[in-house]
């Protein structure tokens, strides 16, 4: 009996098409979004708590990009101000059984882009989480801030390389494995840090998102993020490396088949 020639291709290769299958589906594993800030919106309609005296409000359109977000500017002085979310019990034992993700699409705007402003007083997106140990809280976040050029500067919270990058938007994510008890870091999909393990703070309190300005010890006027999305998310969310690899495998497997041929 003569076979398709994709019939012989599927018989003779089908391993390959399973480790395709395999990476497919680990890289779109869903994960369950716990709460989120979106666009313009103002946050305490989305239940976030607003705490200081910064000034906040809608951004549409920003610089013509066609996105929306939402600012949180510091005026100078002693201000400071952040939008807050507490996980309840139920999310925070989710969170540490099977891992969470922090999202986050922002553009820092600093005070005069030609003028470096320090990491250390600026804009945050942080999650304070207690992982069990008593008296203590970890916190995994980001923090910016800019260079002569005005290229804008990020790094995690307290470790780590200061990365520069163009002013704009960028997307970053930080994703903890429960398996590793580490984070990995990522900045507009590309994995820059893989043993991110925070920064244990020696206090106790609720475990919480919070974003904004978070220093009141900053002068310069003006300072501040266009906010245009936060989320937090528990389960495996998916990342650019495993979506990668399954391309690589069926650039190979057409390779086989083309050499077949």
């Amino acid at each position: 009996m003569i076979f398709p020639c994709w019939l012989l291709f599927l018989k003779r290769y089908s391993w390959l098409l399973l480790c395709v299958a395999f990476f497919v589906a680990k890289s779109a594993q869903a994960s369950t979004l716990l709460f989120s800030h979106v666009g313009a919106v103002n946050p305490t309609t989305e239940g976030w708590t607003f705490s200081g005296t910064v000034q906040t409000g809608a951004i549409t359109d920003d610089q013509g990009s066609g996105v929306d977000a939402w600012k949180v500017y510091e005026q100078g002085g002693s201000n400071a101000g952040t939008y807050n979310k507490t996980l309840t019990t139920g999310q925070l034992s989710e969170a540490l059984q099977i891992g969470w993700t922090l999202d986050a699409t922002i553009r820092f705007v600093p005070p005069d882009p030609l003028v470096a402003t320090s990491l250390g007083n600026n804009a945050w997106c942080t999650l304070l989480i207690d992982e069990g140990v008593t008296g203590k809280r970890d916190l995994y976040g980001l923090y910016f801030g800019n260079d002569l050029s005005g290229n804008t500067l990020v790094r995690l919270y307290a470790t780590g390389a200061t990365y520069t990058l163009d002013p704009g938007y960028h997307d970053y994510r930080i994703s903890w494995d429960p398996a590793t008890q580490l984070a990995s870091f990522f900045i507009d999909g590309v994995l820059r840090a893989s043993d991110y393990a925070g920064s244990t703070i020696d206090n106790t309190g609720t475990s919480r998102v919070y974003w904004g300005d978070n220093t009141t010890t900053a002068i310069t006027p003006g300072r501040g993020a266009h906010y245009a999305y936060v989320g937090l998310s528990t389960g495996v969310a998916a990342v650019p490396e495993p979506s990668r690899m399954g391309l690589m495998v069926l650039a190979a497997t057409a390779g086989l088949f083309r050499r077949r041929r």
